[in-house]
């Protein structure tokens, strides 16, 4: 996590303030607050967490739902590189004028830039500096979000199972003399266990002939 750190990925911070948002709001503050509260930059690479942060993550109860709607104005991580070696660093180091060495040693010297290591590198190779968002929402609106995410979860699970329920007496009364077979089989056993088995098949056959229409047939 430290090496994370220390190479400008800042996923780790913002992990622990998407933690400390969701206790606010457990603790039922004052709502006008957090609504006013801004997040900070995002990072790139919230929706694919390294193995540490991911333990991080769940050391610190960040709730899942958030998470992920907080991931959604999140640019992808740049794809890691091999660290490299002296061969390659020492022309480009050669490289750098005066000042710019002059500055970076000054800045290494002081010792207040824990990245200052993988600036430099992403610097020498003439890449990007680590990709993040500007904040713009608030604490409020993240956690309605995820909270919206919940609810809409919630309903598609409660729509699948109502569809099942719908679904289930016509695929039992299909297969009715499939099932009856299945019974007669418990009876032979001859076994209390068996019979009440038997008897439940029977109840939910019932059931599904009643509900396609074939529930006197099913009586007879």
């Amino acid at each position: 996590m430290r090496a994370e750190l220390a190479s400008g990925d800042r996923r780790a911070l913002y992990l622990a303030w998407l933690s400390a948002i969701g206790a606010w709001a457990l603790q039922d503050d004052d709502e006008e607050e957090y609504r006013t509260a801004v997040e900070p930059p995002v990072p790139a690479g919230l929706d694919r967490l390294t193995a540490p942060q991911r333990a991080l993550a769940d050391f610190l109860r960040v709730d899942a739902d958030l998470l992920a709607v907080a991931a959604q104005a999140s640019q992808p991580a740049p794809a890691p590189r091999k660290r490299p070696g002296k061969k390659e660093l020492a022309p480009l180091i050669a490289a750098l004028s005066e000042k710019e060495k002059d500055d970076l040693l000054l800045r290494l010297a002081l010792g207040d830039e824990p990245q200052l290591g993988a600036e430099l590198l992403r610097r020498l190779r003439g890449e990007p500096s680590a990709v993040t968002v500007p904040g713009q929402r608030s604490a409020a609106e993240l956690l309605d979000a995820a909270h919206a995410r919940v609810t809409e979860r919630r309903q598609r699970g409660e729509r699948v199972r109502v569809e099942a329920r719908a679904t289930k007496p016509t695929a039992l009364a299909t297969d009715e003399e499939a099932i009856w077979r299945e019974v007669e089989n418990h009876v032979a056993c001859k076994q209390v266990a068996r019979y009440d088995v038997a008897v439940a098949l029977l109840v939910e056959l019932r059931a599904a002939c009643d509900h396609v229409g074939r529930g006197l047939q099913f009586r007879q």
